[in-house]
């Protein structure tokens, strides 16, 4: 089957700003589909999946993951990382059919992480696809993985290092195979430059960019939901020294990138694709610093838990506070009568004299 238009595909690492740089592309005037996945306490925004996408994607990569081996097959991502992609001809009728119900939009998309695994597979089928890749701090991706606070991430804070790994080393090497249809993007350098992002967007994907839309944009992104631990932070200083190759990654990413963000000088590895290869057994570096930071967090979480509750206190005993001065002046009042009456019957009594 062959579909002539051209959609525009947005993906990346679960918890890298894909949901936000969708939200982008839907304001430049992306159709993204009308059954999206909606908020929740950990994105308010919401998703921007189509949930047809993410179901029948999800499906295949935990099909396609090796059974007993521990991991996040929802994310086809697993300890041994053999996720088998080879042959997957036995869901291409149900995925044109899908793409049969889309393709009649004229602009058009949809955004879900697991795209990132299956790229060469959407490449065949939809040859004239464009794709916004995007990519975040690892550390960054691992502080918010955590803070979703799912009991497979808490026992393992690791995993979501290492997902961002296997997940980027995919996305990297896709684009490298298909540069002219694809742009690259650090969300990081694009929160810190958003009109060149803008512009860059508009220019490659051909879409209608108006500057006066910049209030939108604003709309967009709220950086209480979307914020950065930035390069000195204790936790991205510790990943440096025991775990190196996160940062090589990551600077072949920014060496790649249409938007790339800035290295400083301490940073000296040099930028590598590798796979990484862990002996079956061993426990990753990176476990016991996550495990660190998830313990700051906890400390944060119930520090800020703390100060809600004395705040509540505090309203409430201004409000006893402001009751008990209102009942105050109501019991006062009587004897100020009494007062008046007293003056009174002085003034008679001396008037009498």
């Amino acid at each position: 089957m062959t579909f002539n238009s051209a959609p525009l595909i947005v993906t990346g690492m679960h918890r890298s700003g894909t949901s936000l740089m969708t939200a982008v592309v839907g304001a430049l005037g992306v159709d993204l589909g009308d059954r999206l996945l909606g908020g929740d306490i950990h994105n308010a925004k919401g998703y921007f999946e189509d949930v047809d996408f993410l179901e029948f994607q999800r499906k295949i990569l935990q099909d396609r993951s090796p059974q007993g081996d521990e991991g996040w097959p929802d994310w086809g991502w697993t300890e041994q990382e053999t996720l088998n992609l080879e042959s997957l001809k036995p869901y291409q009728s149900e995925a044109e059919q899908l793409l049969a119900t889309r393709s009649g939009q004229v602009i058009w998309g949809w955004k879900d992480p697991r795209t990132t695994l299956l790229l060469d597979f959407w490449s065949e089928l939809l040859p004239q696809a464009r794709y916004l890749l995007v990519y975040r701090f690892p550390w960054d991706v691992a502080d918010s993985v955590m803070r979703v606070n799912h009991p497979t991430f808490v026992a393992k804070p690791d995993y979501a290092l290492r997902s961002w790994y296997f997940y980027n080393r995919s996305l990297l090497d896709f684009y490298l195979r298909h540069r002219n249809s694809s742009v690259l993007v650090n969300v990081n350098a694009f929160l810190e430059q958003p009109q060149v992002g803008l512009e860059l967007l508009a220019q490659k994907f051909s879409l209608n960019y108006d500057s006066h839309r910049q209030q939108s944009m604003a709309d967009i992104y709220d950086p209480q939901l979307f914020s950065t631990l930035g390069w000195d932070y204790p936790l991205a200083r510790s990943l440096y020294t025991v775990s190196p190759h996160y940062f090589a990654l990551l600077k072949a990413l920014d060496q790649a990138a249409d938007l790339a963000g800035d290295c400083p000088e301490w940073v000296t590895v040099k930028p590598s694709l590798e796979p990484r290869t862990l002996t079956p057994g061993d426990v990753p570096p990176e476990r016991a610093i996550l495990s660190l930071h998830r313990c700051i967090i906890d400390n944060n979480l119930r520090h800020q838990g703390e100060v809600q509750q004395l705040q509540l206190a505090m309203d409430r005993l201004r409000q006893q506070l402001e009751e008990s001065q209102q009942s105050m002046t109501t019991v006062q009042s009587p004897p100020s009568k009494r007062q008046r009456l007293a003056q009174l019957w002085r003034r008679l009594r001396s008037s009498d004299s």
